[in-house]
């Protein structure tokens, strides 16, 4: 996975730096430019095409939230968090749909769980684009030694690698491939989700899914088979699912 493109705009020198080194602790995000007013966050923005900045609301010239919005009309999909050392702009940020605002000072662990945040919104809306973009498939062919198997994609519970191969499991049967993981991941629709490097499931067909360790187990209906999800997607496959 690329890593994600942060862009950040504050005219305190000190707070760009600050965020900058933070954000160099985390290896799936890079700062890509650093702007000091309105004007320049929007001309980054048109260049770098970041998926993520962070706004300080009060800058001289076009303030961070009317340059926000320019930014998002560029891209409607850009991730907003604001950053201020006033609480006042609160209401109209989140009117812009910022996906979170912090208050100056900013603490470390704070905007981790920002950027966690951004992460995620954009994970979903990357899904939920593709959702719209596929056709409506019935069935994926598989070549299964000398033979093509037609499979029902709405009977694949998952697909897991093994070795060098990839199993497909229905609820009473398994198809092996040569197929890699990753070939079959991207012709599956957006139902399928990779919850661990090693599994693509249907979430459609998750009925339950419990801790096990240091890992989450899917568990399917009308089968004693499991799926594992790793720690680091479960928060992202219950976001998808829905979580009460």
């Amino acid at each position: 996975m690329m890593n994600l493109k942060v862009v950040i705009a504050d005219d305190d020198l000190s707070s760009k730096t600050l965020l900058t080194h933070y954000i160099e602790l985390l290896p799936e995000y890079e700062v890509t430019g650093e702007a000091a007013n309105g004007e320049e966050l929007i001309q980054l923005v048109k260049q770098e095409r970041p998926q993520i900045v962070l706004v300080d609301i009060n800058m001289p010239g076009v303030n961070g939230v009317d340059a926000a919005k320019t930014c998002k009309t560029l891209d409607p999909c850009l991730q907003v968090i604001f950053t201020t050392g006033y609480d006042e702009f609160a209401v109209e940020a989140f009117n812009l749909a910022a996906v979170d605002y912090i208050v100056k000072p900013i603490a470390k662990v704070r905007l981790f769980i920002a950027l966690e945040k951004a992460k995620v919104a954009l994970q979903v809306q990357k899904r939920m684009a593709a959702k719209q973009r596929s056709q409506l498939l019935t069935k994926l062919a598989i070549k299964s030694n000398l033979t093509v198997v037609y499979v029902n994609i709405d009977d694949i519970l998952y697909v897991e690698k093994e070795g060098r191969k990839s199993i497909i499991y229905l609820e009473q049967e398994r198809i092996e491939t040569m197929d890699s993981l990753q070939e079959i991941e991207k012709r599956l629709p957006p139902t399928f989700y990779r919850t661990h490097r090693s599994y693509v499931v249907n979430l459609r067909k998750i009925v339950k899914i419990d801790s096990f360790g240091e890992t989450y187990l899917a568990h399917f209906a009308h089968s004693s088979r499991k799926a594992h999800i790793s720690k680091l997607q479960i928060n992202t496959v219950y976001q998808l699912m829905g979580k009460p």
